[in-house]
């Protein structure tokens, strides 16, 4: 058997530096290709958390909150909240005249107040102000005294009144004597008669009068 005439031997050095060499450029391009992938997987990860491009978090609307929690700690309307209750029919009203006695010494003034109630099935409103109260006091068929005659700033008070409550007035003292629009400024108004004399008070207010008058004695 004849031997080759071109028999294949060991590469030269400068061959081996030449493959290390583009070994090196590839694992080289590899590794800058596999940093641009994950380069551009980071940011389209980023852009997906941050639609609006910045890097610091979104903040947080405080006024919105603010808003949100005022309206959720608000509290609900008074259910007898004056401005959401009915007025008071006067029908269904109950005036009741009140003395702090039955009788009265020669220097015993009576005090002179009433009661309100609501006699209806619902809460309503009544102004029971000094503007709707009148204060009379007769001696049979003699009218003596009404608060009326002179009566300096009346004033309007709004009260709710519940169902079947009564409510007491303040008290106001009658000086035992007559009364009229023209003795307003008069110090020595007539005194009325006493000596076991009797006396019956009526009261309005709020529109509706008293059914029963209040009888008293003076003394």
């Amino acid at each position: 058997m004849s031997t080759p005439s071109n028999p294949v031997g060991r590469p030269s050095s400068a061959v081996y530096r030449r493959r290390r060499l583009v070994v090196g450029l590839g694992l080289l391009l590899a590794i800058i290709v596999i940093a641009l992938i994950i380069g551009r997987l980071a940011s389209s990860a980023g852009a997906e958390n941050d639609p609006a491009g910045g890097s610091a978090p979104a903040a947080t609307d405080s006024a919105a909150t603010d808003d949100a929690d005022a309206a959720s700690t608000d509290p609900s309307p008074d259910a007898t909240d004056d401005a959401t209750v009915e007025e008071c029919d006067p029908g269904l009203l109950e005036v009741t005249p009140v003395t702090d006695a039955d009788e009265y010494e020669a220097d015993g003034q009576p005090k002179l107040s009433f009661t309100i109630e609501n006699t209806g099935a619902d809460v309503c409103t009544a102004n029971v102000g000094t503007s709707t109260q009148v204060y009379t006091i007769t001696s049979g068929a003699d009218v003596v005294w009404t608060s009326t005659d002179c009566q300096e700033d009346p004033a309007d008070q709004l009260l709710t009144l519940d169902p079947n409550t009564p409510v007491s007035s303040t008290p106001l003292a009658w000086e035992r004597v007559r009364s009229s629009t023209d003795t307003c400024d008069d110090e020595d108004r007539e005194p009325v008669v006493a000596g076991g004399a009797t006396y019956s008070l009526d009261v309005e207010a709020a529109g509706s009068p008293s059914v029963e008058p209040k009888s008293f004695l003076l003394y």
